[in-house]
């Protein structure tokens, strides 16, 4: 955990902000309580414009989705090795592409040429900081705990089965020594099986017990990154050159991910100020995973991509790239948060003054639903998944420190990312209790409501606003469907019926496995409760689960 040390403030200040931060979901909710109470007309108009503000949201979420999925699978046709040939003569490339565009005769064909012209565009407007890909380096850094070997070898092939030349790749399997002797048995004859398919392949044991650490991912990457700077000095590699990219034990990146992340990076201005976001879809197992864990895992899913279409808002979110030598800068990740991933974000934020940015990627990385062995054991696991996400609220203490110490970065910058990290985890905590359970907060708590006609009707206007906010599902609904990998042969058409039956969960996973675990993170923050040890989420496949 940061401790006051590490801002450099009293442990008294540390806490009282933690106390503020970590109590802010249930203020809220308490004040809207009182209110309800208090007064029925102030409730009853909050609710009513709480509600009516969601809707408009949840539209705002679909359509976004709808671009974004659309983006994803244009993206996914264009042959992105064959086009990073194009860097070295763009105006020549440009030529071809409207000739392309000419023969075309399918929309998604000509949507998906008019999607890369706005790239080659940029690399001709800019063309004098334009990378060649053939000066360019590859970094996957996949970090392991206790995954069956099974699973991490199967992210290894889909790296080496990828359309991009690994000849400058260098492969780190990260893994831990407190994942015990089978672990590092197992990682050590992997990198041997599979090294010889990149420049280079290695597999680096983080030691157990480093005091100052958290038992988690930071520190178990971050120290493969220390020892990897040793190669890349040996090797003479300029950091500026190398693209580093995160995995977990079960990501399995999209075919042309290397090819595309190569051409972004590439043509991308102040490109060591900015991190690489390809998209995780949680459906690796998805068939496999019971009804609930896959509404869970198809939200997750789709919230990355609708944020995507709104990149200022956009953290670093498990898989993802950045610059070596931006790395460099802020001496890898962190070692004393179990969020490695958006802490990052604010190390490197606050490390470039402001400049740093997360660029998304129409390209998925292929992950995991929560599946362990029974229900009780999957629910167990996939809550402990969310409280893990939900702890970057205890960012919130150090991005403010810094926020105020920083005046170097304009003062609405500042204002506006602030804002954004606390309402993020407030709405996280607070807005499903209040969409589905406000409208009767006047109604139940408030001795003069049966003779209020505002307190009578709330429900009636809350559920209205509801039901048509129940048209914005339709998107995920369709999309879920449309981006559900086979099914496969043990399963029938109850299975596939199930698929959409499942949605009738989402209020129920939305206050449970939602609000709930993101209002236990805020409370452990406040009692000072800390959460040290990154439980990895238990992942298990079931033996003839489709490749994806």
């Amino acid at each position: 955990m940061i401790t006051h040390q590490d801002l450099g403030i009293s442990r008294r200040k540390l806490r009282a902000l933690e106390i503020i931060f970590g109590s802010m979901g249930w203020a809220f909710l308490i004040l809207i309580t009182v209110v309800s109470v208090i007064s029925i007309e102030l409730a009853g108009y909050f609710i009513v414009g709480y509600v009516f503000l969601w809707t408009i949201k949840i539209f705002g979420y679909s359509q976004r989705l709808i671009r974004a999925y659309w983006r994803l699978k244009i993206s996914e046709i264009i042959p992105w090795k064959d086009r990073l040939k194009d860097l070295s003569e763009p105006r020549q490339a440009l030529g071809r592409l409207e000739a392309r565009l000419q023969k075309a005769t399918t929309f998604k064909t000509r949507s998906a040429e008019r999607f890369y012209r706005s790239f080659l565009l940029h690399a001709i407007e800019n063309q004098s900081s334009v990378k060649l890909p053939d000066d360019l380096w590859h970094v996957v850094m996949v970090a392991t705990y206790n995954e069956d070997k099974a699973i991490t070898e199967s992210t290894i092939q889909a790296i080496i089965k990828s359309d991009y030349d690994h000849a400058r790749t260098i492969f780190v399997l990260a893994y831990e020594q407190r994942g015990g002797p089978d672990i590092a048995k197992s990682s050590q004859a992997l990198v041997k099986q599979y090294g010889k398919h990149f420049e280079t392949a290695l597999a680096i044991e983080h030691p157990d017990g480093i005091a100052g650490e958290v038992k988690g991912k930071g520190p178990n990457i971050t120290f493969a990154g220390r020892e990897l700077n040793k190669l890349i000095a040996k090797k003479k590699i300029d950091p500026e050159n190398i693209i580093l990219t995160t995995l977990d034990a079960d990501n399995r990146p999209s075919r042309h991910y290397f090819a595309y992340l190569t051409y972004r990076y590439a043509i991308t201005e102040d490109r060591i100020t900015a991190s690489f976001q390809p998209m995780a879809i949680f459906f690796n197992n998805i068939w496999d995973a019971p009804a609930l864990m896959r509404v869970i895992a198809t939200s997750n899913s789709f919230w990355l991509l609708m944020e995507s279409l709104r990149p200022h808002r956009l953290r670093n979110f498990s898989a993802h790239a950045q610059s070596f030598y931006a790395l460099q800068i802020t001496d890898f990740w962190t070692v004393k948060s179990i969020v490695e991933d958006g802490h990052q974000y604010w190390r490197s934020y606050f490390a470039f003054s402001g400049q740093h940015r997360v660029v998304p990627l129409y390209c998925p990385i292929y992950q995991d639903a929560v599946l362990a062995e029974g229900y009780w054991r999957t629910f167990q696991q996939q809550f402990a998944q969310l409280r893990r996400w939900a702890w970057g609220v205890s960012d919130t203490p150090y991005v403010l420190i810094n926020m105020i110490r920083h005046k170097e970065i304009p003062l609405s910058n500042r204002i506006i990312h602030f804002f954004r990290q606390v309402e993020g985890y407030l709405s996280w905590a607070t807005a499903p209790l209040i969409l589905l359970m406000g409208g009767w907060l006047p109604l139940v708590l408030n001795p003069g409501s049966s003779d209020s006609i505002l307190a009578l009707q709330l429900p009636k206007i809350s559920q209205y606003l509801q039901t048509i906010s129940l048209l914005g599902l339709l998107a995920p609904v369709f999309g879920a469907l449309l981006m559900l990998p086979p099914k496969p042969k043990r399963y029938g058409i109850v299975r596939r019926i199930a698929m959409l039956v499942q949605w009738v969960f989402v209020p129920f996973s939305l206050i449970v496995f939602g609000s709930n675990a993101a209002l236990n993170a805020q409370t452990r923050l406040a009692l000072g409760k800390y959460l040290e040890v990154f439980n990895v989420t238990e992942k298990k496949r079931v033996d003839d689960a489709p490749e994806v």
